[in-house]
């Protein structure tokens, strides 16, 4: 006769088998991970106890900051385009001039934003083999993709 462990648990629960078990109502300690060996908990918990971390959490910290840049390069090079069409409307004469000045300030924030997520999509490759599990590992940039996306949302005046 097979056993229905649902069925015994909701007994449990519906007798009281489980309101006076210790630690109720605080907070689980789910820091020890009993599939870690114990000597790199311990050196873990030695890092944390000063301030660090192990390395893979240090460059996923990086990588995050590093992608905030890449997003803001982006952003300022929108905002310098809306603002340089409110001149050329109100200056149609220099036109010209400043869609050149504009064109070569595009050209290298484009360089400038393919050369800092090649460089971040190595330190993703670094990380990936560091992370500890790989469900914590993080996608490379397509950097046709995103190249894509600085001509889309920034295009030539």
């Amino acid at each position: 006769m097979p056993i229905n462990v649902s069925r015994q648990i909701q007994e449990a629960i519906e007798r009281g088998d489980f309101n006076n078990l210790p630690g109720r109502g605080k907070p689980q300690r789910l820091e020890d991970n009993p599939f870690i060996p114990r000597a790199v908990r311990l050196v873990n918990q030695m890092l944390k106890d000063n301030g660090f971390a192990p390395r893979w959490i240090e460059v996923d910290k990086e990588i995050r900051a590093e992608s905030e840049q890449v997003e803001k390069l982006l952003a300022n090079m929108k905002e310098r385009r809306k603002r340089l069409e409110a001149r050329i409307r109100v200056q149609p004469l220099r036109h010209d001039a400043i869609r050149r000045s504009f064109e070569l300030e595009r050209t290298r924030a484009l360089e400038t934003y393919v050369s800092q997520l090649e460089a971040l999509n190595k330190k993703i490759q670094r990380f990936n083999l560091m992370a500890p599990v790989s469900d914590k590992q993080k996608p490379l940039y397509n950097l046709n993709a995103v190249v894509a996306r600085f001509h889309e949302e920034c295009p030539g005046l």
